[in-house]
């Protein structure tokens, strides 16, 4: 059996303990046992590791320096519990878990960014020169789309250490629809009118504002169509400040972080993402599971998942105008929209499921033995 320890970082619930705990939960448990390390302030992600049959060590991590006592934990560990493969996950961890990993002698250290650019671009040489000297004590990098592991290769990195396996999701929890009249009463949609939803973290790179003046750009031409953001983050503030300052408090809802997101997705006529960078979506994914059409920037992954045209749109980032044209000729459309929604499921279950992400993975560890 192997011991597979799993690491990762991220201030809020979101995509990194989404795939973390898809993975965990997916692992054939006949040949892999694993354990996972997470900051100890996630108390509901704790929890759901521990329901899904993970072994979870918590630890004080922070985005980018972690106390000693994180780090001399996390080398106990590795050293004392026979670990055989640490699977480190997201930018933040990347940086001190694979030094410590490499430190406490892992046999394989494997490596998954999700993302690869970061919100400060001045700083973006420093963040390629350390990912170029980490590689060296990496044995494989996962890049979730086929547009970053090219990136990664132009940056130095040796091309038989990137391999690319796109996220996948769980399409049983997407296989229902629930109760939708019920549910857009709950958010506050009236019988007669469309509901834009986006699901993604309230920060720089999933550029919520963005989202905001595409609003104010549709609500011009269509005053009946409300809006709705799902998530927290830093720039909630900005965006409620924004809103009030267009006089959209009556079409925009912030909803705020919800558990229960990607049921919230079945209420929406369309699904956006504003993002200025991206890896390979959950939020993405999950929509168009629930056969909904997607508006999405045309940034790393995306245009991956989403075919321009044919299960949703897809736009420059930076652009609300754009964006506003494509959400409209969708609310115009509703059987175009339909029927891209209904491909979009189709896609997602030929290239996007768990169970082939989970296979590949899988794959990787015992060849990495």
């Amino acid at each position: 059996m192997f011991q597979v320890l799993l690491v990762y970082y991220e201030p809020l619930p979101a995509g990194q303990t989404t795939h973390v705990l898809a993975l965990a939960r997916g692992l054939d448990r006949a040949r892999f046992r694993s354990t996972v390390v997470l900051p100890a302030h996630l108390e509901a992600s704790i929890t759901a590791f521990r329901n899904a049959g993970a072994r979870v060590v918590p630890l004080p991590l922070h985005k980018i320096l972690w106390p000693p006592q994180a780090i001399a934990a996390l080398l106990r560990l590795i050293r004392k519990e026979g670990i055989d493969i640490v699977h480190i996950h997201s930018q933040e961890a990347g940086l001190l878990a694979r030094l410590v990993a490499w430190t406490a002698g892992a046999r394989r250290i494997i490596y998954t960014p999700q993302t690869l650019d970061i919100r400060k671009a001045r700083w973006h040489w420093l963040y390629i020169l350390i990912e170029r000297l980490l590689a060296h004590l990496t044995d494989t990098i996962v890049s979730v789309n086929e547009f970053d592991r090219g990136r990664l290769i132009r940056w130095g990195i040796a091309p038989h250490k990137v391999v690319t396996i796109p996220n996948g999701i769980d399409l049983r929890q997407c296989a229902e629809p629930p109760d939708l009249n019920s549910l857009r009463q709950e958010l506050g949609v009236d019988e007669g009118q469309c509901l834009v939803m986006q699901v993604g973290g309230l920060r720089a790179q999933k550029a919520p504002l963005a989202f905001v003046e595409g609003a104010h750009h549709i609500v011009h031409q269509r005053p009946d169509v409300r809006f709705a953001l799902v998530g927290d983050g830093p720039l909630k503030d900005a965006v409620t400040k924004r809103i009030l300052e267009l006089g959209l408090e009556r079409q925009v809802r912030v909803l705020g972080w919800r558990s229960d997101a990607r049921t919230l997705m079945w209420a929406a006529d369309v699904v956006t993402l504003t993002s200025r960078w991206e890896g390979s979506p959950h939020a993405l994914l999950e929509a168009m599971a629930c056969a909904r059409p997607v508006v999405a920037t045309a940034v790393n992954g995306c245009p991956e998942i989403v075919l321009d045209g044919v299960t949703g749109f897809l736009v420059p980032p930076g652009d609300p105008a754009a964006w506003a044209g494509r959400v409209i000729n969708l609310l115009d459309h509703p059987e175009m929209a339909r029927t891209m929604g209904e491909r979009g499921r189709k896609r997602v279950e030929e290239h996007f499921s768990l169970t082939r992400m989970i296979g590949r993975i899988e794959e990787l560890y015992a060849a990495e033995r």
